[in-house]
Parts: structure tokens; sequence; C-alpha cells
């Protein structure tokens, strides 16, 4: 598995396993999806609200300084709240819900902002927006996202040579032998020994 579906599951595990005060889990549903979020589909799947989806939106390659490579990544986790109890012009029930998802969402980062992974910094918590409101739809529902970033360290790791020339403090790999051709294994050379 990929080291960002390996992020994007373990994201989806934790909004999975949150509970509330009565011990019932937030969500009715939490999938991961690997293309942006569709708004006629989430309006579609909102009978089984509150439900929550990890989309990946985007990764960067990130340089180093050791010739390695890490890897910025966003994801946005978008919930679907329905309304509860009658509809209210002053008080928009859904929109309060798919807020207090919101929050349990940032709650729930927050508490373990490696989400359970190693090599990866600490969750970096972004914007959060409402990009339905219940008064502006005939589904009563609210949807809400908020953007998450992870930066997964040592996607790539640089070849030895280069670690141990700049110092990186790294223990490299190096090989115990060398092998030409179709020839044994032969120890490797080193400055100094004739050759």
């Amino acid at each position: 598995m990929s080291r960002v579906a390996a992020l994007l599951t373990a994201v989806a595990g934790k909004l999975r396993a949150a509970r509330d005060e009565a011990n019932r889990p937030v969500f009715t549903e939490v999938r991961v999806e690997l293309d942006r979020y569709d708004l006629a589909d989430l309006v579609n799947d909102s009978t089984r609200a509150p439900t929550a989806r990890v989309c990946f939106m985007r990764s960067k390659p990130v340089k180093r300084e050791d010739g390695g490579l890490d890897l910025d990544v966003s994801v946005a986790i978008v919930v679907v709240a329905g309304r509860q109890g009658r509809a209210n012009p002053e008080l928009s029930s859904a929109d309060l819900a798919a807020l207090g998802l919101l929050d349990r969402c940032t709650v729930e980062l927050m508490f373990d902002p490696y989400v359970g992974l190693g090599q990866l910094q600490a969750a970096d918590i972004g914007d959060q927006l409402v990009a339905v409101s219940e008064q502006s739809n005939k589904h009563a529902v609210a949807i809400a996202l908020l953007e998450a970033k992870w930066r997964l360290l040592d996607v790539h790791i640089a070849r030895p040579a280069i670690q141990a020339a700049i110092e990186t403090g790294r223990n490299p790999w190096t090989p115990d032998g060398i092998a030409i051709g179709d020839g044994e294994p032969e120890p490797p050379r080193t400055a100094g020994d004739g050759t």
C-alpha cells in the first residue's frame, strides 16, 4: 500500500473509532476516496448522515538537503449532516450539526496528529468551510469540510554515497561485496588499498 493510501486509511480509521457521549459512533459511515468530493453524490448519499469522506486533495514532493524526498499531502475531510427536528429559519440544525462534526474531526486529529503512523509530521489542520447549507437545498442537509495536511517523511532516501558526502548523520547502507557481471562478490575497494 502506498504511504498516501495508508495515511488516508489511518485518518478514516480514527474517524470510524470516534464515539459520542453515549458511546455511539459519531459517524454512520466513513469512506476514503482518492478523488475530489462531488457535492451531487454527497447530497444523494445524505440518507446515511452523519457521514464523513476522507478525500485526497493533492500532494507535492519536497526535496531535502540530503538529496532525499518528503511528500506534503493535503486531505479534505467532508462531513454530511442531516436536519434534526423541524425546519427552523433562525437556527438550521443540520448546519449546526455539520459544524459540530467538524469540531469532532478537529479534536480527533489534535488528540492523535500522527493518526497512529510513523515517519510523518503532525497534522496541520487548515481551513474549515460550509459547502452546502441546510437552508440552500431541498434535502435538509448541510455539507462542510476541513483541510488537514501532513508531511510524509523519507518517501525517498538519498543514496548512501550522497548521505556520507554531506554528513547527514544517517547510518547509510554500504554493500558487503560487489559482483561484476557473473563473477563472485568481492569486498568493496577502499581508497589507499593499492587498486
